[in-house]
């Protein structure tokens, strides 16, 4: 007479196809929340860059509204080479207006914006010309 080999049934997983999962998970996982810091970071720099932007133009249109009496009057309110005044919408934001030549006419100027974004200076200039409306 033969004895029957009887297998043991098995439920679960054994230690190895654990890891095994475990390892081709964990990085997958990893990734994708790598993927997502970085999204992050990346959309406020974009926020900030946009806050940054906007206040440039603010005091462009500053800029413009004066140049309605005469450029002389631009120059004196905005030196050339000052911080502009009134703006902390950023870490550490500064705004400054410099003249190519301030006697021109039309005035060009170059309105730069600084700021702090993750520990970085970020540094962005718009250019444009200004006349005596």
């Amino acid at each position: 007479m033969k004895k029957k080999v009887q297998f043991m049934k098995r439920e679960g997983f054994t230690l190895i196809e654990l890891m095994l999962a475990v390892a081709i998970i964990l990085p997958v996982l990893l990734g994708a929340i790598g993927l997502n810091v970085y999204i992050f970071r990346a959309t406020e720099t974009s926020k900030r860059t946009t806050v940054a932007l906007q206040d440039v133009h603010t005091v462009i249109e500053r800029i413009r509204n004066t140049s309605e009496s005469s450029l002389s009057a631009v120059t004196s309110a905005y030196p050339d080479g000052q911080t502009v005044t009134g703006f902390s919408n950023l870490p550490s934001e500064q705004i400054t207006v410099d003249y190519a030549n301030v006697n021109a006419d039309p005035l060009d100027l170059i309105v730069t914006v600084s700021w702090l974004d993750q520990g970085r200076t970020m540094v962005r200039n718009l250019s444009t010309q200004v006349t005596k409306r």
